[in-house]
């Protein structure tokens, strides 16, 4: 009997491809948006990081079989309440680029899985055994070490920034626990474009307020950051949609080497030494998680970054 077709060695390899091309498309945008972050307004980033992206991901729709009709959908206030945590988390995130190398950022948000299980049990009444409690509790101690709170002092930009990115951390995994809900009667692809629909339309309407002018570079790199960020999203629903979740997550985790390498190729930023090994405590208890989650069969794949 020939293995089922999520299983094929061909579509597993399809699907970390395609996860791979993700993260370093993910990673390219983390570039774009902090060399914009420190000269313009964080909504005006957010603008176009969303307005732009919407353009691969409405081809998808155009593509689907139910097509438009996909947007319909029953849970209005449940889209409000992802659209609100995501734009926190987006904004947060994209503020810590201005305080903290691009790694750091990338690095401190590898906590939001941690965060993700420790809120399943009050949020979605779900059993967490020891092995993961434990789990969660090396992995906070890997964030500590990250954010180094003995050698930051009070008005340090870098601890703004680390409670910058530790923010964004806290409120995606609040926004993973709302996609849980939700993808039991929503398409991912539903989920994406109201969300991104919500973050442009509310970011538009502030937009005459902050705007500034950009030069045509970047103008460019404006642009770049919404369709890179949406072929991006692109890329993440083939590989979830070609192999296991419990198969392509683990490769996310190669931001951190992607976002690193660019950052120093560009302006030879290089991570902090605790930086790293805070991450490799991180993600290590991150992959754990995983591995206890799949074994219960209860990975899902992420519906937007």
């Amino acid at each position: 009997m020939p293995p089922p077709p999520a299983s094929r060695p061909d579509r597993i390899l399809r699907g970390i491809g395609s996860m791979i091309v993700c993260v370093t498309l993910f990673s390219i945008v983390h570039i774009l948006v902090k060399s914009l972050a420190s000269r313009y307004p964080i909504v005006q980033i957010m603008f176009f990081r969303s307005a732009l992206a919407l353009v691969p991901a409405l081809v998808l729709i155009a593509r689907h079989p139910r097509g438009f009709a996909l947007l319909r959908t029953r849970r209005p206030r449940a889209h409000a309440a992802r659209s609100m945590l995501g734009m926190f988390a987006m904004a947060t995130m994209f503020a810590a680029f201005r305080y903290l190398p691009a790694a750091d950022v990338v690095a401190i948000n590898f906590a939001a899985p941690l965060f993700v299980t420790a809120l399943s049990v009050p949020l979605l009444r779900e059993p967490v055994g020891m092995r993961r409690w434990t789990a969660v509790l090396v992995g906070f101690v890997g964030v500590l070490v990250m954010l180094q709170p003995g050698s930051i002092r009070a008005g340090d930009h870098a601890l703004l920034g680390s409670m910058l990115a530790l923010a964004s951390a806290m409120a995606y995994a609040f926004v993973v626990i709302v996609i849980r809900q939700m993808s039991r009667d929503e398409p991912s692809l539903t989920i994406v474009v109201v969300y991104m629909t919500c973050v442009a339309t509310a970011t538009g309407a502030v937009l005459p307020f902050v705007w500034m002018t950009p030069t045509a570079v970047d103008l460019a790199v404006f642009v770049a950051v919404g369709l890179v960020g949406g072929f991006a999203q692109v890329f993440l629903t083939r590989a979830f949609e070609a192999a296991p979740p419990a198969v392509v997550m683990p490769f996310e985790y190669l931001s951190l080497v992607v976002t690193a390498l660019l950052a120093w190729v560009i302006w030879t930023e290089t991570p902090g030494g605790l930086t790293m090994v805070g991450a490799a405590i991180v993600i290590a208890s991150g992959l754990f998680i995983l591995y206890r989650e799949a074994r219960l069969a209860r990975v899902k794949p992420p519906s937007a970054p």
